[in-house]
């Protein structure tokens, strides 16, 4: 599995290399259960809380560029953070597909159904897969270090 790994890291533009350690490394520390999958335009590793199983986090490549996908399920908890992303960031948020079951459309019956938290003032209903979904970069990563931490916390308290 670590070569897998290594193997994910040497694709990452090698500045954001200690940044998606320095995750990797914390969510191991907290038992979180990491995967890695080949898929057409890199890997997809993927990080799954301990008691749940859930999944927490994906590190995903996009468009020329490594984004995280955060499964967000407490952000209600921490909604002073997200109002605290960069303003390009908290952009795409709003931009990102509404949740069909949040806004009484049919969805897939497997889906878990998204978020619904307020950011900046404003009530979003965003989907699960598309809600928080930040590019790696030396402005985002310190806010999305805090929002790992803060769904770990929050998910650690649910036991």
């Amino acid at each position: 599995m670590e070569q897998i790994f290594m193997s994910f890291l040497n694709t990452v533009p090698e500045h954001l290399r200690p940044f998606v350690s320095e995750i990797d490394a914390y969510l191991l520390d907290k038992d979180c259960k990491r995967s890695i999958k080949t898929a057409a335009k890199g890997y997809l590793v993927s990080y799954a809380l301990p008691v749940s199983k859930k999944t927490l986090l994906n590190f995903v490549f996009r468009k020329g560029c490594v984004k995280a996908r955060i499964y967000a399920a407490h952000v209600k908890e921490y909604e002073d953070l997200v109002s605290g992303f960069p303003d390009a960031t908290k952009k795409e948020i709003a931009a990102a597909l509404e949740c069909k079951k949040l806004i009484g459309l049919t969805c897939s019956p497997t889906c878990p159904a998204g978020y619904q938290f307020v950011m900046d003032g404003v009530e979003y209903k965003k989907c699960r897969s598309m809600a928080f979904l930040p590019i790696l970069n030396e402005e985002n990563n310190p806010f999305i270090r805090k929002m790992i931490e803060a769904e770990v916390c929050c998910s650690m308290t649910d036991r």
